[in-house]
């Protein structure tokens, strides 16, 4: 997820996995929203976001300037935040009957809770 701090637009994708190509996928993805401008990501120690591949991808693509958080300092993402969000008020006492419901409902959550306020 990604979150423009100017209009408070979320940017999501959901995938079967986690890792550095799926990483890079997203910030691709970013970079076509928004063509013209330079993209600061503040992100944490995950190890997709250090692998060699994401640097790689990194030093392909200027515009994106990462701000890495401190170890334990998730609460100044507000990206964490939103996840914080979705686990208490969504997931907590859930019980989805498929994936694709579980998506839905968290998308529909993004979309009326997180981007409202």
């Amino acid at each position: 997820m990604a979150r423009n701090i100017h209009t408070g637009k979320r940017h999501y994708a959901f995938y079967d996995w986690k890792n550095s190509f799926i990483v890079t996928e997203f910030l691709e993805k970013l970079l076509e929203i928004y063509p013209n401008m330079d993209i600061y990501i503040i992100w944490d120690g995950w190890s997709a976001h250090r692998s060699e591949h994401t640097k790689m991808f990194l030093d392909l693509h200027p515009r994106i300037k990462i701000l890495p958080l401190p170890t334990k300092a998730s609460w100044l993402n507000h990206v964490e935040r939103d996840f914080s969000s979705i686990q208490r008020f969504l997931l907590n006492n859930s019980n989805f009957e498929s994936v694709v419901e579980f998506i839905q409902a968290t998308e529909i959550f993004i979309e009326k809770e997180l981007c409202s306020s």
